[in-house]
């Protein structure tokens, strides 16, 4: 009986595994609960092998079923974690022509002094400033005009970084003089700029810098898509799961997030293909960073690397998980560029400056 048990729950295990891996495949915009799958596949995955394990131990065949969705399930694992054991050096790197990229979503330079620690704006400059990237794109942008004012994150950057040329796309300003939105800035010059806005109003948008470096020009995509916008009661009600001694209204509290990852599901569906259209229309070679709030198990991220190179799958090592918030660690940060240009030395920086780590790689575009 006991045995009968466990093999109706390993088929069970199976199947979410199946439609985990199917979520990449299927827009949330046609059935969108199968994106709960694939923000479940590490965990379906862990529980296969935990099913192989216990069917090796008692010798029975049914270790087929498992074994069968764990090797289909190689490839989205590569996504996740890498074993790359090069080491590539910065300096022969620039020597050699290439050009160091990074991508942060600074959550507002902590605005609002989420780590009750004033000087972590400063603590963003100093890493951006040892880091010297080349190209960097920032997420959750935000700078003031205001006199006497220690927030001109604009000016700070152009001293600190020396990046002369910069493209910013303001979404939102209180009082004239309050910036919020993304921002790119770059040591090489920008030659165009358009931008997708996604809504009339928001912090969800794309930027689009043409970059000339040497005798080769790059179009380089910045964006924040859709977030989940998870309210202080959500992540109270999640951290609160597991406190009996604290009451709480478990099924309203489940619906509740249920209907925010819904929305955002649906709303970054329509997003990446957007996205995708825009990118697939480009002259020139093709650079993707950015915060795209979702996993490497999902339809975004089959969407938008089709015809693209992971950067952290070309030379990541390690898992290459990047957000640092309350919720459970996912690796939501991306590199992705043109199947024209190389890139190396990929690094995701455990630096505890925002709800996001840093990650960056260094670039070349081939020759012709």
């Amino acid at each position: 009986m006991f045995r009968k048990i466990v093999w109706l729950t390993n088929i069970l295990a199976a199947a979410g595994l199946a439609l985990s891996l199917l979520a990449a495949y299927v827009s949330p915009g046609k059935i969108w609960w199968l994106a709960l799958f694939g923000l479940a596949f590490e965990i379906l995955f862990v529980l296969n092998i935990i099913y192989v394990i216990y069917w090796i131990i008692g010798r029975n065949k049914r270790v087929f079923l498992s074994m069968l969705m764990i090797l289909l399930s190689i490839g989205r694992i590569t996504s996740i974690v890498q074993l790359n054991f090069s080491s590539d050096k910065e300096v022969n790197l620039t020597k050699n022509g290439y050009i160091k990229v990074m991508s942060f979503n600074v959550r507002l330079f902590n605005l609002y002094n989420w780590f009750h620690n004033k000087e972590t704006r400063k603590n963003i400059f100093e890493f951006l400033k040892k880091e010297n990237p080349d190209i960097i794109c920032f997420q959750e942008f935000y700078s003031s005009d205001k006199k006497n004012t220690s927030f001109n994150n604009e000016d700070t950057l152009i001293t600190y970084l020396q990046t002369p040329f910069s493209q910013i796309d303001y979404t939102f300003t209180l009082r004239k003089t309050d910036h919020w939105g993304i921002a790119t800035f770059s040591k090489f010059p920008i030659v165009g700029k358009d931008a997708i806005h996604f809504q009339a109003k928001g912090a969800n948008t794309v930027i689009i810098s043409d970059i000339k470096v040497g005798e080769d020009t790059i179009r380089l995509f910045n964006t924040h898509l859709q977030s989940i916008r998870f309210a202080w009661s959500d992540y109270k009600f999640i951290e609160n799961l597991n406190k009996e001694d604290i009451e709480q209204d478990e099924l309203k509290g489940g619906l509740n997030i249920l209907r925010r990852l819904k929305r955002a599901f649906l709303k970054r569906a329509k997003q990446v293909e957007t996205l995708r259209d825009s990118m697939n229309a480009s002259p020139y070679p093709v650079i993707l960073c950015g915060d795209f709030n979702d996993t490497p198990s999902s339809y975004t991220y089959a969407t938008l690397s089709s015809n693209m190179k992971d950067a952290f799958r070309e030379s990541g090592r390690g898992s290459g998980k990047t957000y640092a918030g309350p919720f459970p660690s996912f690796r939501i940060d991306y590199i992705f560029h043109d199947k024209k240009i190389q890139s190396t030395a990929f690094k995701t920086f455990n630096e505890k400056l925002s709800d996001h780590y840093p990650i960056s790689c260094f670039m070349k575009i081939m020759d012709k």
